[in-house]
């Protein structure tokens, strides 16, 4: 059968026009400009940053917290926390009450680390939001968080149908759905 690029009209759909995708590539260019500075800046890996800004703002945490407030799988998490202890900026522990447990916690390097990055963090946001009115950015603001939450509700939705036993199979039982936050 040969090839064709015709397809009915019903069909075509520009994907640079759908939201997703708009999102999508936003994001990586935020993550890509901010990826270049913090490893020229401070030697750090986004996802290490991340962790970093975490624990200054909430405290030492599990592994899953972390893991769950930015949506990484825990052998992310693992991973840039084993590499944020070699680099002196966090300490882990076992927790007391479940030994399973993995607390992580900066160090005085890794506050100091912080302390040096949060300007830059800041000043990328500064800068990225002043082509906006401040009326703007609290519409997008509030026009994003329903945004999220028509998405957690349509992925947890998702995972429910997923959850699902299939025909004739037997049921599948999956772990609760970790929430951002602490």
């Amino acid at each position: 059968m040969p090839v064709t690029d015709s397809k009915p009209e019903s069909q075509q759909v520009d994907p640079a026009k759908l939201l997703a995708y708009r999102v999508l590539t936003f994001s990586q260019r935020l993550y890509r400009g901010i990826e270049i500075v913090l490893q020229n800046e401070l030697g750090l890996s986004v996802r290490q940053w991340r962790i970093l800004l975490f624990l200054a703002s909430y405290g030492s945490r599990s592994l899953q917290e972390i893991a769950a407030f930015w949506r990484y799988d825990k052998s992310q998490v693992s991973r840039a926390v084993s590499e944020l202890v070699e680099k002196g900026l966090a300490v882990t522990e076992r927790a007391e009450q479940d030994v399973r447990r993995v607390m992580v916690g900066l160090t005085a390097q890794g506050w100091r680390t912080y302390e040096q990055g949060l300007p830059l963090s800041l000043a990328r946001q500064e800068k990225l939001t002043s082509c906006l009115t401040r009326s703007q950015l609290k519409e997008f603001e509030r026009t994003l968080e329903l945004l999220t939450r028509q998405a957690d509700a349509m992925l947890d939705q998702a995972e429910e149908g997923r959850q699902a036993p299939a025909a004739g199979k037997g049921k599948r039982k999956a772990g609760p759905r970790m929430q951002a936050g602490h």
